[in-house]
């Protein structure tokens, strides 16, 4: 029988902090998960609807893992996800603060201020979001641009910690309860202070480029600087 092609991973990755490895928490901390299986052998995954994010990641990881496609149902968007099996790196995010199950009860982390920047922007690909629209405006008779950006999560407590260290930047902030868990939204001078933090001197292959355009696009169309 041929040998199964060797998996590689750098187990040293989340030991030291860095640009990568903070964004690459920051996405684990959105859309990744710790699991043990009956076996005891522990795993983490990622997940996205974003093979970009999911081949960053990998990159990142120094991995070879296979990317699976998923689609359950045909109401959903295709998924894409990386699993790996690393008793190492699994102990290595929970000291980080990840935890089993955290979909609702996620504690902010603690992060070195030079890399907030990394980890928001790794959250932010994961369980961010950014929007440029219109409506009519009956009062004006005239259409209106509305352009905000912002962050979801289960744990309300995640998104306070987020928003606590957010106030550095930006001087407002909106949390909702929504139906299925909480959402943190910013207007549009916020949204161009988040940008700013996100994006300024980070690495060009370290953040998703869908939702980065959207942010070019709305800093266009309404003339703000960024």
């Amino acid at each position: 029988m041929p040998n199964k092609k060797r998996k590689n991973l750098n187990v040293e990755f989340f030991k030291h902090w860095s640009s990568s490895m903070a964004y690459v928490l920051g996405f684990f901390a959105a859309d990744g998960n710790l699991a043990i299986n009956p076996n005891g052998y522990h795993y983490i995954e990622f997940n996205s609807c974003d093979r970009e994010s999911i081949e960053t990641i990998r990159k990142a990881l120094d991995s070879n893992h296979k990317i699976a496609r998923r689609k359950r149902d045909p109401k959903w968007k295709t998924s894409f996800r990386i699993q790996i099996s690393s008793g190492p790196v699994f102990k290595d995010l929970i000291k980080l603060g990840m935890k089993l199950r955290k979909s609702n009860d996620l504690k902010f982390p603690t992060i070195p201020n030079n890399y907030v920047g990394d980890f928001v922007r790794g959250y932010f690909d994961g369980d961010g979001h950014v929007h440029l629209g219109q409506y009519w405006r009956k009062d004006r008779n005239k259409w209106h641009w509305v352009f905000g950006s912002g962050f979801t999560s289960g744990s309300k407590d995640f998104l306070l910690g987020l928003w606590n260290v957010l106030k550095k930047h930006v001087s407002g902030g909106c949390l909702y309860k929504k139906i299925r868990g909480y959402e943190l939204n910013f207007s549009r001078q916020d949204s161009l202070a988040l940008f700013k933090l996100m994006y300024d001197n980070t690495s060009p292959d370290m953040f998703l480029k869908r939702k980065y355009d959207i942010f070019l696009k709305a800093f266009k169309t309404l003339n703000m600087g960024a």
